[in-house]
């Protein structure tokens, strides 16, 4: 039976995410062992804080390289908010920093693109998730499209490829990246930790559709 393994490197909601897989009746285990790592079914990528002490972190415990590696067998990865991020080229959060490159694009400001002088950050909110209509026939956004999660965050991905973008939210007038698949990696900018029933039916749907 496949197991979800919860990278810890120090930068992540560890229990809290450990504790929504105990919910839904998910075998999981948190670790910092490369070979576990290597090793896993299915992994789980946390971060909350900054894009450049994340990344820091995984060098200091030895998994930066483990992460690419583990990426490479093709097995499912889920990124959450931070953990996503560093999935991606580089990040402009205090100066220039790159990441895993392991999804090409960048990470930058949420207001970047905004034509609003004073949008409110970091975006701290519930917000709707809205599924793009080349996936509404999947069971995920059938049950989920226009629900709402929890989200804490000041910056966003900005993929190379727009196809990889699978769902949205609105905030002011931008439009954010909030579910990104590509290969075998999902990625969430929101918490479904933090974010109730659709946050453990969200979990549950993609680890089983792998």
């Amino acid at each position: 039976m496949k197991k979800v393994t919860i990278v810890d490197y120090g930068c992540g909601n560890l229990l809290s995410i450990k504790r929504a897989f105990d919910e839904i009746e998910i075998k999981s285990e948190v670790t910092n062992e490369k070979n576990k790592i290597l090793n896993a079914d299915f992994l789980i990528l946390p971060g909350v804080g900054a894009f450049e002490n994340a990344v820091n972190l995984l060098k200091i415990n030895n998994l930066f390289a483990a992460i690419i590696e583990y990426s490479k067998k093709r097995k499912p990865i889920l990124g959450i908010c931070l953990g996503m991020q560093i999935l991606f080229s580089k990040s402009f959060e205090m100066g220039e920093n790159f990441g895993l490159n392991i999804i090409e694009g960048t990470v930058e400001k949420l207001n970047k693109n905004s034509f609003i002088d004073k949008i409110k950050l970091p975006h701290i909110n519930w917000s709707r998730v809205n599924f793009k209509k080349k996936v509404k026939t999947d069971y995920i956004s059938i049950n989920l499209d226009g629900k709402s999660f929890y989200f804490v965050h000041s910056f966003m991905v900005f993929p190379k490829n727009q196809d990889i973008i699978i769902a949205t939210s609105d905030y002011y007038d931008i439009k954010i990246p909030v579910i990104i698949k590509y290969e075998n990696i999902i990625g969430f900018q929101f918490h479904p930790e933090k974010s109730g029933k659709n946050g453990l039916e969200i979990l549950r749907h993609t680890f089983n559709s792998f």
